[in-house]
């Protein structure tokens, strides 16, 4: 199987001239870091045709990607998943970005130190994600015998890689 390799954040960012324009556009204006991750999160999502909520993911099916397979996700699952791998980096706009860079690139995050750490001898039954907006996700793993849904998520997915 062959090798594929893929830009970092920086060099996909450098590579996309409009996308570049953006973001520094952005950055320099004078608008709150969540509201340029707000417009931010507008553009990747009409640009890159990424799917904002778990119900616009079309098709949950595992996909080829390059050397290996990927479940699709939408950016609000992905934030949140950034958020419980890295909770010291909150700021939205490094959020936003990031999560788009991972989609669009079809990597996945290894959650499973972090899993590891939370469930300790338990088993994980899936993961739980609540919040209504892509800032407030968060990303909740599910042991077996919980309910998800008294743990006030909105969306499941027994999906882990």
């Amino acid at each position: 199987m062959e090798h594929k390799s893929w830009p970092s954040l920086e060099e996909w960012v450098e590579s996309e001239s409009e996308l570049n324009r953006k973001i520094t556009e952005l950055y320099e204006s004078e608008l709150s870091p969540e509201a340029q991750a707000r417009e931010l999160l507008a553009y990747l999502i009409a640009t890159y045709r990424l799917p904002l909520t778990p119900m616009e993911v079309e098709d949950r099916e595992w996909q080829h990607a390059g050397d290996s397979w990927y479940p699709p996700i939408s950016m609000l699952e992905q934030v949140a998943q950034l958020k419980f791998a890295e909770p010291e980096n909150n700021d939205p706009r490094y959020l936003v970005l990031n999560a788009a860079y991972l989609i669009h690139h079809k990597l996945v995050i290894d959650l499973a130190p972090e899993m590891d750490e939370y469930l300790g001898s338990d088993e994980l039954q899936g993961l739980g994600y609540r919040g209504d907006d892509v800032f407030d996700a968060e990303l909740i793993p599910v042991k077996k015998g919980e309910s998800w849904f008294d743990k006030g998520c909105t969306f499941f997915t027994k999906e882990f890689v």
